[in-house]
């Protein structure tokens, strides 16, 4: 390898894939407006951290952007007087952080370009389509075969990648052009990516789309198919046209049809047959989703092969970070694999990286496959193998019907130079460098997010145990002054006298003595009262004295 290409190679180049997380951090007034100051971080590493200010007016734009996904997002309603009171500016900056976590929430929005451009707008900008446009336009200029028409709508999820519609001149036919920026996980230098692609031109497979034309150019390359009318599995699933917005096709699909379980086991063979041809001749294809499948004539074509050697980032990428033992090209493969049976069956993506539990009423043999690819275990412990998937009984029954089984006359092919081979090999172990190295950063980023955690409940509860102190401290000391002025009021304090009784009149003067002797003796204070006043002196006895 020349000096040269060890410096092409270590080119840095912008993973559209990573996870961006955001906070409000403050508000202020300026010009007679509120801008909201937005801390973003892209990845789990802090120092590529940044601020952006935005209006309201901003985050009313990127909704209307949003709406053709047909997500319910909640935005905030607008408000004309009042709306710069204190009190409410705190209350919407709590909405608007609310908004924006529910928009990151849903990877579809997460990685779109509106999204991208309103939280890192100096790496996003909106013309990037624009400028594909012009260099394509200057690409082709010379080209006697093909003419560019215009561009499509963006059809697929990539950022950096664009469509246009072109026409064979020769065949009078119309063909798709797609043009795409070079990714992180770029590896060979521009000769032997030229050599790749010729190879990748010569490609020939019953289950492997075929690449009419591949070019590299400077910043990015070119590659021109035929059209599928019915678009990709996943338009399939969706029951959608190829050429609608794909935030309109995929945000939040009204129709969704499952596969049979007849299909999916005959499209998952051929797709398994596939990925085991292009692993044989040591180019691993990383990007298998619905989205790159297309179906045609009851059979499965994989299609963007040529996506490993451009370099580019998996859509699974934010789920392959989470999963520590899933590294190597087969068992991201067999990943990929597991995730588009799964959206096969249900119509829906999972949304963890991993899925133990399946809904009730699939096929026992489907969920074993699953199971294998999915599970936490699988995942922990070593995922299957191609060869082991297609000896697995509930693929082992898609060769009977006849129509996966390749035409005899149909030729398979698929040769790379030997230099270009090891060159290969560099490639998948550099981007499988790559990919640990972002494991790594994931697991200590989580880390440290639950030692702060720990931390921040252990000052938690310091700070409770004070305060418990302070209230026991306080209880104990009001106790003992309420003790100490009780035992000062009992002893200073004489009881307090018991309650009057009325007492009887004396009896009138001549009244029968012995009715009142008869009568029954009063009792305690009143017997006392009621002697004193019942006392006769003339009934004294006569006591003689010396």
């Amino acid at each position: 390898m020349a000096l040269w290409q060890n410096a092409s190679s270590v080119i840095w180049r912008l993973d559209d894939t990573a996870k961006i997380t955001c906070f409000i951090e403050n508000a202020q007034n300026i010009n007679k407006h509120t801008e909201y100051i937005i801390r973003v971080q892209r990845g789990p590493v802090k120092e590529n951290m940044w601020n952006v200010s935005r209006r309201y007016s901003d985050f009313a734009s990127l909704h209307s952007l949003l709406l053709k996904s047909n997500i319910d997002l909640p935005l905030p309603p607008k408000k004309l007087i009042g709306n710069m009171q204190p009190s409410f500016i705190a209350e919407r900056q709590v909405a608007l952080q609310n908004y924006l976590n529910e928009v990151l929430k849903h990877q579809i929005l997460a990685l779109s370009l509106s999204v991208r451009s309103f939280l890192d707008p100096n790496n996003y900008s909106l013309a990037i389509s624009e400028q594909s446009l012009q260099t394509v336009s200057i690409a082709l200029r010379g080209d006697l075969r093909y003419e560019l028409k215009g561009p499509i709508a963006d059809i697929g999820w990539r950022i950096r990648k664009h469509y246009f519609l072109m026409s064979d001149i020769s065949s009078k036919t119309n063909c798709l052009l797609s043009y795409q920026h070079y990714g992180p996980d770029r590896y060979l230098c521009d000769k032997d990516l030229q050599t790749a692609f010729k190879s990748l031109q010569n490609l020939s497979h019953p289950y492997i789309d075929q690449i009419l034309a591949i070019h590299n150019l400077e910043n990015g390359a070119y590659v021109i198919r035929r059209i599928h009318e019915n678009g990709s599995l996943r338009d399939i699933l969706y029951g959608t046209e190829y050429s609608k917005h794909y935030l309109m096709k995929y945000g939040n699909p009204k129709i969704r049809k499952p596969f049979t379980t007849g299909q999916i086991a005959h499209y998952g063979y051929q797709i398994l047959q596939a990925i085991k041809f292009l692993h044989e001749k040591g180019l691993p294809h990383g990007h298998i989703h619905p989205g790159n499948i297309a179906i045609e004539n009851q059979r499965a074509l994989l299609m963007e092969v040529e996506n490993f050697v451009i370099g580019v980032p998996c859509l699974y990428r934010p789920y392959l970070l989470e999963l520590r033992r899933v590294t190597t090209p087969e068992d991201i493969d067999v990943y990929c694999f597991g995730r588009t049976l799964y959206e096969m069956t249900f119509a829906i993506a999972p949304e963890d990286p991993h899925c133990d539990y399946f809904p009730d009423g699939i096929n026992m043999d489907l969920e074993s496959v699953l199971h294998m690819c999915l599970s936490s275990h699988a995942c922990k412990h070593g995922m299957p193998t191609v060869d082991s998937l297609l000896r697995h009984p509930f693929f082992c029954q898609a060769p009977l019907n006849g129509l996966t089984v390749a035409p005899r006359d149909e030729k398979i092919h698929l040769k790379f130079p030997i230099q270009l081979k090891e060159e290969l090999k560099a490639a998948v172990s550099s981007a499988e460098a790559r990919l640990k190295r972002e494991q790594k950063l994931v697991r200590s980023a989580k880390r440290e997010v639950r030692i702060q955690e720990i931390l921040s409940s252990e000052e938690e509860m310091k700070k409770q145990k004070k305060r418990m102190k302070k209230r026991e401290s306080i209880w104990k000391s009001t106790s003992s002054l309420a003790d100490t002025v009780r035992s000062a009021s009992t002893a200073s304090s004489p009881s307090p006298p018991a309650p009057r009784e009325r007492t009887p009149p004396p009896p009138p003067q001549g009244a029968d003595m012995g009715a009142a002797e008869g009568a029954p003796p009063p009792a305690g204070r009143s017997a006392l009262l009621h002697a004193i006043c019942a006392f006769d002196k003339s009934r004294l006895a006569r006591v003689s004295t010396r």
